[in-house]
C-alpha cells in the first residue's frame, strides 16, 4: 500500500475569540446582509495564525453580528516563500470561513429569531487585504 503524502500546509484548529450576536427580530426575505471581513495574520516559523475579525449587519440595524475567530495552521519550514504566500492568503481564508458561516447559522437558529445563512463568498479579494496584514515573527 502507497504511503499518503502529508500536506506541506496543515490547518489544526479554530477558536472563537469574541462572538457578539445582537438581534432586535427576525429579518425578512427583503433584508439584506452587510458583510466585512478584516483579515490579519502572525507567521512563525512553522505556523501560521490566521485572525478574522467578521461584521455582518442590516441596513435597518435589526441584526449585528460580530465573530474574531484565530484559525492555527501549521507548515513545513522549508517551504519556498513563494508557496508559503499562497498558502496564506489564498488557503487560510477559504479553509476558516466555512467555520464562520456553520457557526453563525447554527446559534441564530437556536435563537428562536430565525436563521441567518451567510452566502459562500468568494474570498480573493481578501487574499490581496491579508497579503498586506501578515506580521512575521519567523526568527
Amino acid at each position: 500500500m502507497d504511503k499518503a503524502n502529508n500536506s506541506d500546509f496543515r490547518f489544526e484548529k479554530y477558536v472563537i475569540k469574541y462572538s457578539l450576536i445582537d438581534i432586535k427580530e427576525e429579518l425578512t426575505d427583503n433584508d439584506s446582509l452587510n458583510i466585512s471581513i478584516t483579515p490579519k495574520g502572525i507567521k512563525y516559523k512553522d505556523k501560521f495564525i490566521l485572525t478574522l475579525d467578521v461584521k455582518i449587519s442590516d441596513n435597518k440595524n435589526i441584526v449585528t453580528i460580530n465573530i474574531i475567530v484565530d484559525g492555527i495552521f501549521f507548515f513545513k519550514a522549508n517551504i519556498p516563500c513563494e508557496q508559503i504566500g499562497q498558502y496564506f492568503t489564498v488557503n487560510a481564508p477559504a479553509i476558516i470561513f466555512p467555520y464562520i458561516r456553520g457557526y453563525i447559522s447554527m446559534l441564530t437558529s437556536l435563537s428562536g429569531t430565525g436563521n441567518i445563512v451567510i452566502p459562500t463568498l468568494n474570498l480573493t479579494d481578501l487574499g490581496k487585504e491579508l497579503a498586506e496584514n501578515i506580521e512575521d515573527r519567523s526568527e
